[in-house]
């Protein structure tokens, strides 16, 4: 079980989106009234600045399993990326263009009895902005917009990073975009450098178990979440383990940052609120809200602000959104 603590809100309003949530990690993203999940082969796009919410699928081309989406904020704009079983697609902030294909097969030699994919996405906000992807084959491409190019919405792979061989599960870069982290399905998490031809600057070694996700925190101290329940935080300066947490009973699904508000989701139907606190070179993490949301299968979460959260499920056709009390 979760460390005790009281819940802090009350009971959710189900925001009913027509189409139900698959069971893949990190399954919801959100960037200011946008919200995004997988369902199946498909994209559900939701846009809450609507009442009721307005919803409808991404039109997705040649459709195959998705295992990840998320809205990015990249130099200002925003843009919608989708990683399935044939690639990554990138569309625009309405969900209504594709702007981009990356096909896995034209990347990677396929391995007979292995499964191909792309899994992890993230947003650089660099000298240099990019869109990251990882792969099951472990590579992580860097997508950007060439100062050639006519279009503001045109990308180019520019990069493929090879240091890992596992399967990326997730990947995340602080807002400054400093640094880059991704984990893969030993656990390990790579940290490199975008302004330094993403040299790894530091391997964290995993313990042959998913780090199923990561998020920095506003001061770049890097959060990982475990296949075991377990949740710990890296030192920003060196990325030694600061703290490990028994977070869950279960495996965790997701992780959200917001300013000094950590929240995670598990398999165990928790929903667990931690506050960051103290100073800035010794953070202290204190779970504030733990709440069991009974007979849900929590696979995405999203923080809105300290009070607001909302939370997919696998298999229902809604979201959740929980108002602290």
């Amino acid at each position: 079980m979760p460390p005790a603590a009281t819940a802090s809100f009350g009971a959710p309003e189900s925001k009913p989106t027509a189409f139900s949530v698959s069971y893949v990690t990190s399954n919801l993203s959100r960037v200011d009234d946008v919200l995004v999940y997988a369902h199946m082969d498909d994209v559900v796009y939701v846009n809450a600045k609507h009442t009721p919410y307005a919803t409808h699928k991404l039109p997705i081309t040649d459709k195959s399993f998705v295992h990840q989406t998320r809205v990015c904020r990249l130099a200002g704009t925003v843009f919608v990326v989708v990683t399935s079983d044939n690639g990554a697609q990138i569309f625009d902030e309405k969900g209504e263009q594709r702007l981009h294909d990356l096909v896995l097969k034209d990347l990677v030699e396929e391995e007979e009895g292995a499964a191909s994919f792309c899994r992890g996405i993230c947003a650089i906000n660099s000298d240099r902005p990019a869109i990251i992807v990882g792969a099951s084959c472990g590579k992580v491409f860097v997508l950007a917009k060439e100062a050639s190019s006519k279009s503001d919405h045109s990308f180019d792979l520019v990069e493929t990073l090879t240091d890992q061989t596992e399967p990326i599960h997730s990947i995340d870069s602080p807002t400054d975009g400093a640094l880059l982290a991704s984990s893969d399905d030993s656990g390990t998490i790579l940290v490199r450098n975008p302004d330094d031809a993403f040299v790894v600057a530091r391997s964290i070694p995993g313990g042959g178990f998913p780090a199923t996700s990561i998020r920095f925190t506003p001061n770049n101290w890097l959060v990982s979440a475990y296949i075991t329940g377990t949740i710990r935080i890296f030192r920003k300066n060196d990325f030694h383990v600061h703290a490990e947490i028994a977070a869950h009973s279960r495996a965790i699904t997701a992780l959200d940052v917001y300013e000094d508000r950590l929240v995670s989701v598990g398999e165990d139907t928790f929903l667990n609120v931690w506050e960051i606190d103290g100073e800035k070179d010794t953070p202290r993490f204190k779970l504030t809200s733990s709440q069991s949301v009974t007979n849900d299968l929590l696979v995405g979460v999203a923080m809105v602000n300290p009070k607001k959260v909302f939370t997919t499920s696998y298999d229902t056709t809604h979201l959740k959104l929980w108002v602290a009390e």
